[in-house]
Parts: C-alpha cells; structure tokens; sequence
C-alpha cells in the first residue's frame, strides 16, 4: 500500500520540461567543514524580500525583487563557494514560472549543489504576534508545496528564517519544529536579554515550543546585532556607499590588510558572546544582491585576506567562507554533541520586544485593527472551500488558489500588523477582497449542487463581506434564502446577523418550523457610507444544532406583523448595568455573580507613537466620556441587552442570547477618531475597553500564543531577565490573538475576555484587564523604529476617520467550569466557534422549487468535543490533505485534556479513505523519513504512531498531518 501511495505522494515532482541533474548533494552533506580549533566565521549572503511594505508587493517584485534573483543566479555559477539563501516563496514562484528551462536547470544544479539553499519556505515570512496558528500552517502549506513539486528535495528548507519580525512567539517555535526545521534564526528581542544572551554567551539556545509536545525543541540562534543587515562598513550591493575591497597592492588605494583587520575586530567582538566556536554574519539587508557580482567579488576579497592575513582571536585562527544557516546550525550540533555542552533552554517567548526602555514594539498588536479582522474572515472562508471543494470531490485550484495566496501574503510581517503604508494597505485589501469574491464564485456551484442535487447549479449566494456595514444586496430583498455552512467537526448553534431593509419576517428551518428572531436598528447611522446600498435594521436569529461540515436551509419571506417579545433575561448568563452611569456593573455566569465594571478610555500619545510603538504621552488613561452613558434596553426573542453610548464616536452593545449560556458579548463601534486635544493641537487617540473586578490576581494574568497554547504573564516582570520599567504601560502589553484571562487562585475564580482578531491586552492592577480596540496615530514613529514608513496610522474612509466595528465575549466562573468542562475548556468552544464561525451564503434568487437536501453533514458523526479536522483540502487526484488536531493543552481539563482516538475508516459521507500516509506538518515530507538533529539535553524526535485500521491516536496540542487516498463514495 505504501509503495503505491509513494507514487501519488511523488509524481508531483515531474516538471513539464525536460530538466535534469546529477545526483544531489546539498543539505548538510554540502557544508562547509568547520574546524575544530579555529573559530568558524559563517558569512551568510542573502536578501530581505518584504512582501509589501514601503511599495506594494507587486512593485517590489518588478523594481527589485526580480533583478535579486536573476542576478544572484549568475553571480553563484562564477564560483562554487558562493551561496545564497532564498526565503519568499511567493517571490520566487513568480520569477520561476517566468524563466527559461536553462534558467531553470541552473537553479536546479545550484539547489542540488547546496550553494543555492531555500530556508523558511512560507508563502511569506510571517508575523508571530498577530497572527493565528492555522493561517501559519497554512501560508507554510502553500509554499512548501510549491517547492516540495516543483524543486524536489534538495528545496526542503531546514531552517526558519523569522528576521525581521517584530518579536517572536513561542507557538511559532512549535510550528517550525512540526514543520520538520532544525533551527530558526531572528535579530528581535528584548535589548535587555540580548545584551544578558551575550554576556551569559546563551544568544545560541534550545527553545520548547509547547509544553504539551515532548518533541517541540528547535534550536534557536539570537543575531549579535539588533539587525540582519551586513556588518557597518562592509555593505558593497549597488545602492551602498561603503568602500570596497581593494587587493592590487600597486595601486594606492589599496587597503586589503586594514579591512580585513577591522572586520576581524568585529568578528571577537561576536565571538565573545556566543558558546560554541562557530557564529553567524548576515551579509545582505533588504532587497540587496540586485547587483550580485559586487557584492560577491568584495566577500571573495574579504575571505581570502583572512587566508593572507590570518587573524587570531583567543588563540584561535578566524576562518571565514561562505555558509547557509542550515551549516551553521550542523556547526553548532556538532559542537554541543562532541562537547556535551548543553545549550540554554527557553520556554517561554521574545515578546514584546523592546529596543530600548521606550521603546515597546506593542502598538501593532492593534494597529489597523479593520485589516486584522478581515484576516480572520479571509481564514474563515479559506477553510470552509477546501471543505467543500473535498466533500464535493471537485477541482478548485484555478479558483481558490487566489485566496491561499492572499492569506499567504496578509500574514506577511508588515501586512496583518498594520505596519504599512497607506497604498500598500489599500492593495492588500484589494487582493484579499477579489479572491475573496473569486472564490465565492467557485464555492457556489458546489453548496448549490448539494442542496439541489443538480450538477453545476448556481443559487448565486453572496457571502455579505460587508455586512460591517449593514450592506448585503440580497438580505434587502423581501424573500431570500440563507445556507449556514459550519466549519467546525462537531454540532454548534450559533447567532447569525444579516442587514435587513424592514422589521417583520417569516423565518423556516429545514423542517418548516418557524423560528424565533430579532430586529433592531443598527447600531449607528452607515448613511455616510457611499455608493454601496445599506440597510437600516440587522436581524438576528439562532441557527441551531449545524451539522459538522455541513450546512442548513432557511427561508426567509418579509411579513406584515411584527412577532411579540418572548421573555427578557437569561436565568443562567446576565448582566446588571448601573442606572446612574450607565456602565456594566455585574455579570452572572455559570453560578456566579460577580461585580464587574467596564469603560472605555483612552491614552494620549505623541511623535514616538505610531504604527510600531506604543509610547503613551502621560501614564494615565482619559474616559471617553466625562458624563454617565447612555443606555437604550433590548428585548428580544433571540438575545437581551442594551445599547450604550459613550460618545458619538463611541458606542456598544452588550448582549446575552437566550439560548446560549457560554459567552456575553459585548459588540463595540468605535470612530471616527478626532485626533485634537482641547486646544487643537494634534495627538493620538489609542482607546482601550477596561474591565475592573475583585479578583486577586497577584499581578498575574494569561495569554495565548497564536490561539493554542496559554503563557502566564507577570505585571513588571520577565523571567529571563531582569526587567526595568522605564515604561510601566506599553512595557506590560502583550499580543492577544484570541484570549486573555484572569485568575483568582484563592477562589478559585477566573474571567475570560476573548478577541474577534489580534488586539494588544495588559492587567496594569489586580483584577484589571485592558485592551486596545482601536489607534489613531498622527505621527511617525521612526525616532524609536527606525523603520521610515512615512505614514501615520489615521486611517480614513469616506472622507472621515476610519470607523472600526467588533466584538468581544466575555466567560466567567470557577476554574472547575459548568459542571461539566473546566471553564479554560468553555474558553476553547467559544473561541473555536469565533475563529471558524458559521458562514451565511445568501441568495435572493427563486430557489424554493430546487430545495432538495435542507441540511447536510459531511461527517457519518461529529467528532468529540477535543478533536478538530484542521485542514481538510483537496491535494491531487484521489488525495487529500487531512490534519487532526488536538485542542487541548495537557492538565487543562480531566476529561478533554487526555489522549483520544479519531476512527477516519467510516467518517466521510461523500467519500472513503482507503490508504493514509503521514507526513511533517507542512504536508510536503514523509514523517517515517525525516529525521531532526538531536541535543544534548532535548527530545527532539517526533514519535511516530502507526495507524491501524485508520485509527489515529493524538495527544494533547498535537496536529497530525496525512495524504489520505479517497474513493468517492457520492459523485455531485
């Protein structure tokens, strides 16, 4: 059986040209060998290609991009010492699929000969601190795939290249282990710890990157310098203006000696901070090589100086040659193994990160938080058409592949935070908006078919992206038809909101039961809105009990009555406002009630604030409004509630749906932003939600790495080292991606504030949480960046500030939870059903006569409550990319948090898996073939499970990966 899958595992690798090559050598085999007795300089040549930043991605490629590439090709046939890392795969699949077959065979030979290395291998090189894990895996998916077809073997990158993100989170160093990587490389971290790493000589150190996964240690090396840039002085690509090597001793400028003694002072001063006898020199910075002959015919003079003009440093000889990182990382094993030197070992993350004691990289945890969200709308859409393009066993990569590609880029560090210019965002809004839109158009036919049972069917469903704004053209008319398509692997109710144009409706579900639903005014006038239609009212309904991958019909037809009011209130979940102030004043949850206040405020900031950095002006926060808040009641069939209003520009929605007693939510709408203080003069507005409670915390407070795993933080405090509070604010933010969570230990009690996309959170008191929802930034922060944008973040639309809509759900009990999961397991349902909510598709086309399946599931059961299919995507012919994951940590709940067993023999209704083969979880290595470099001190090697009778076992947090051979068992 194996054999077989092998072939389908491989065919992909067969290139439609006729390229050839002598048997591969790279990978570590091709290293250079590094000597025992001297000190081992690897000089590592490469380009930092942003997929959008200063220019759009399209820009970038075609200035610059291109001419990197083409010119670092011809620059490495000259000499077979040379090397060169390659890190963009969106980049590069671009000049690829331009270039001629001896183009191609030259890159082959130079992939094959190691001196042309591919490290990191995503689509893009992405953020770690806004982004959620699952568009992680899936942006590495994309790439590696590319390579894995298209390159073979010899394109498997080894290493994680993460060096110029700002900050790096400690999920990321699990994904890369999981990924197969030995190591990953990075310049940003905190200038204390650098500085402690160095003088420690731990800047080369074991990461963990899970507690719950043994295997999860990756090597991890620390840059000497707070950049990846060539060393001061010895940067000679076109645009540099450092003096060059010079090495004709009859000429008068000559000055080889004098530049090989002075870049030998700079090498002790690196070697003084690291363990072993190896360190790392970056040579390259962004988009460099575009002249690659200069560059390479200078560092040819540098390396053989040193062979002239031997240099020494603790009484060793200082070798320099050309390297990668990956023979860096084989240097530094060796090292440690023939030593049995035990590396540091780090098990908590490098955020935020900090260049000096004001300078917190902590703003763009929120900046641009309208981009933040549309990200997890984009995921949300990617992973229910892979689903539905696999359950319908149709083609779908022509339509859909536009928005992996999107999703791909919008990972990219200067894309989901925000750190862009204005142009730039506008384009990544464009590219994520059409494949978007493209992909609806491909997903039609296929839920269409399924309901109609007619093949290439279209009901012309729209997926209302902007419903935002109360815009969606179908849900204006006076009949229309709504499929609610659940991407989760088990049953799940949940509200559904669509912009209406009128107050009563008739609502039925697949069984021609009327249903219950609400309509009220939204919640502010989007009349400023123009040329897109928009509708006065929203309405609301439940659908309840969705199947797992699968969907239900309803209809909807507008009626002249108006249905009466059920009841108000929710015996197990309320909420208690404060007449004389109009704010939160208790919560009732999970048979507790608990005084807790919540108010909106905000900081003021100034020239050092901006897209980056949060530098508040003063450490005080100002309300929103000096006066009490106006409140308006709420009383429906579906949810109860009240409006607030803070400030015209500032308002909310606190609601508590009847027949869900896990979550309050609290919806709020901030904007425009006047960015004028009293006297006119400009200042930032960066506006938090602040809850205050009684619980005692002892400066303690949690939150997720990347929607897994949780990280306890401390108020003033790191462990790794000593921490200085130069700024006690921004110093004390940390990334939110999906919750943040308060414990009373001594109680017993504990409260969760959960995200609807990436947001900066803190608790600067006990019992208090605060997060920022919103940035109004009228200045540039390249004092303190030193990242030039040019441009501030006071975003604007429709002539006015930006106005940003989104919400927050809020859980709250005893650690020991309902009565029947813990409560951190309550917290992991909701954020799982906001992560990959239930998606509308709306039409108003007459489809009433084509109804035939009102629901459908393409699962035989759902799967139990700690167990979710992760991907499910089609590959190739009869194959598909199957990933379980466990979503529980260890310890978090007695029941859902032990090991369980998924049976994949008879799940699928549309199709049958008849062989499965598992792989590293990029999906692109055979998990039983790959094998990662062992430590001293660490358990670096995955266990392998086998599967019998397609029986696979996970444990807590782990995500298995397969190639699942189907038969299709129901042709649509």
């Amino acid at each position: 059986m194996r054999s077989l899958f092998l072939f389908v595992f491989l065919v992909l690798r067969v290139s439609s040209t006729p390229l050839h090559f002598d048997e591969p050598s790279c990978g570590y085999t091709s290293c250079p060998q590094a000597d025992a007795d001297s000190l081992n300089v690897h000089l590592i040549p490469h380009s930092h290609d942003d997929l959008g930043w200063l220019k759009t991605v399209d820009k970038y490629y075609f200035e610059d991009v291109q001419n990197v590439i083409g010119s670092v090709i011809g620059a490495l046939k000259q000499n077979t010492n040379r090397t060169f890392i390659q890190v963009e795969t969106a980049y590069f699949k671009r000049w690829w699929d331009k270039q001629s077959d001896s183009t191609k065979q030259d890159v082959l030979e130079l992939l094959n000969s190691g001196q042309f290395e591919i490290i990191n291998g995503g689509w893009s090189m992405n953020d770690e601190a806004a982004v959620n894990y699952q568009s992680t895996i899936d942006q590495y998916t994309l790439g590696l795939r590319f390579l894995e077809d298209t390159l073979g073997a010899c394109a498997r990158p080894r290493v994680g290249w993460q060096i110029d993100t700002f900050g790096h989170s400690r999920e990321q160093a699990s994904i890369s282990a999981q990924l197969g990587f030995d190591s990953l490389f990075f310049m940003r971290l905190d200038y204390r710890d650098r500085q402690k790493r160095l003088n420690d000589k731990t800047a080369d150190l074991l990461w963990k990157g899970s507690q719950s996964l043994d295997s999860s240690y990756i090597f991890t090396s620390v840059f000497y310098r707070d950049t990846y840039s060539f060393p001061s002085g010895f940067c000679f690509d076109i645009v540099c203006q450092d003096e060059p090597i010079i090495d004709d001793e009859e000429s008068p400028d000559y000055n080889l000696e004098r530049r090989v003694n002075e870049f030998a002072e700079y090498v002790r001063g690196q070697a003084s901070g690291f363990p072993s006898n190896n360190i790392l020199v970056p040579m390259g910075d962004d988009v460099r090589y575009q002249a690659a002959f200069t560059n390479y015919i200078n560092i040819d003079r540098l390396i053989q100086g040193f062979e002239r003009f031997p240099q020494t440093v603790d009484g060793k000889t200082i070798k320099v040659f050309y390297s990668t990182p990956s023979c860096y990382t084989k240097a530094v094993n060796e090292f440690a193994n023939n030593n049995n030197y035990y590396l540091d070992v780090k098990t908590d993350d490098f955020l935020p990160y900090a260049t000096d004691g004001y300078g917190y990289w902590s703003g763009f945890y929120t900046s641009r938080p309208s981009t933040k969200r549309f990200e997890r709308q984009g995921n949300n859409f990617l992973q229910l058409s892979k689903q539905l393009a696999a359950v319908s066993n149709q083609p779908y990569e022509n339509d859909i592949t536009p928005l992996k590609e999107a999703m791909g880029i919008i990972q990219h560090h200067d894309a989901i935070t925000g750190t862009e210019k204005q142009d730039v965002l506008k384009d990544y809004h464009r590219m994520l908006y059409d494949s978007l839109e493209k992909a609806n158009k491909a997903i039609d036919p296929l839920l269409s078919t399924l309901i109609s049972g007619i093949p290439d069917d279209s009901f012309q469903f729209e997926t209302c992206l902007l419903s935002n704004i109360s815009s969606c053209s179908a849900s204006r008319s006076i009949r229309f038809t709504v499929a609610v398509y659940n991407p989760l692997s088990r049953v799940v109710s949940s509200p559904i909101d669509l912009p209406v144009s009128a107050q009563s409706w008739t609502i039925l579900d697949p069984n021609g039961n009327q249903i219950d639903y609400q309509v009220e005014p939204t919640i502010i006038d989007f009349s400023y809105v123009t040329n897109v239609p928009t509708s006065p009212y929203t309405l609301s309904f439940i659908a309840e009990d969705l199947p797992p991958l699968g969907f239900k019909i309803y209809t909807f037809e507008q009626t002249a009555v108006k249905p009466s009011t059920l009841f108000y209130g929710n015996e197990n979940t309320s909420f208690e406002i404060d007449e004389a102030s109009g704010l939160l004043k208790s919560i009732t949850m999970n048979g507790v009630t608990m005084e807790i206040s919540q108010d909106l405020y905000y900081y003021k900031s100034g020239s050092y604030s901006g897209a980056y950095i949060f530098v508040p002006l003063v450490n005080e926060k100002y309300r929103v409004t000096a006066n009490s808040v106006k409140i308006t009641p709420i009383s429906g069939s579906v949810y109860q509630g009240v409006i607030q209003e803070f400030a015209s520009w500032a308002k909310q929605i606190i609601k508590v749906y009847n027949n869900d007693n896990s979550h309050i939510e609290v919806e709020w709408i901030v904007g425009p932003i006047d960015v004028r203080d009293e006297t006119g003069e400009e200042v930032g507005k960066e506006v938090v939600s602040l809850f205050t409670t009684p619980l005692q915390t002892d400066g303690n407070f949690y939150t997720d790495s990347n929607g897994r795993e949780m990280l306890k933080r401390t108020r003033n405090y790191r462990p790794t080292f000593d921490y200085t509070n130069e700024e006690p604010i921004a110093g004390n933010y940390h990334p939110v991606t999906s919750r943040i969570v308060l414990k009373d230990e001594e109680q017993g009690l504990e409260l969760a504030i959960l995200t609807d996309r990436s947001q900066g959170g803190t608790s600067l008191e006990d019992g208090q949480v605060e997060i920022m929802i919103q940035r109004a930034c009228p200045h540039n922060d390249f004092k303190r960046s030193h990242r030039n944008v040019g441009d501030s973040i006071n975003d604007q639309e429709y002539g006015q500030g930006v106005i940003i809509r989104g919400k927050h759900y809020l859980v709250l009990g005893p650690t020991t939870g309902d009565g029947e999961r813990s409560l951190a397991a309550v917290q992991r349902d909701v954020a799982q059903r906001k992560l990959l909510a239930p998606w509308p598709f709306v039409t108003n086309q007459e489809v009433s006569s084509r109804l035939k399946n009102l629901q459908f599931s393409a699962l035989k059961q759902p799967l139990s409550d700690n167990v979710q299919i992760l991907t499910l995507e089609p590959w190739n012919d009869d194959v598909v990319l199957l990933r379980l994951e466990h979503i529980f940590e260890k310890g978090e709940d007695e029941t859902l948090s032990q090991e369980v067993t998924v049976d994949l023999s008879d799940l699928f209704t549309t199709f049958t898996i008849t062989e499965l083969v598992e792989t590293t979880l990029g999906g692109n290595i055979l998990l039983d073939e790959h094998v990662r470099m062992e430590w001293p001190g660490a358990d670096n090697v995955a266990t392998v499970t086998d599967v019998d009778d397609f029986k696979v076992v996970l444990t807590p947090m782990q995500i298995r990966t397969f190639l699942a051979k189907i038969v299709v068992n129901r042709i649509l």
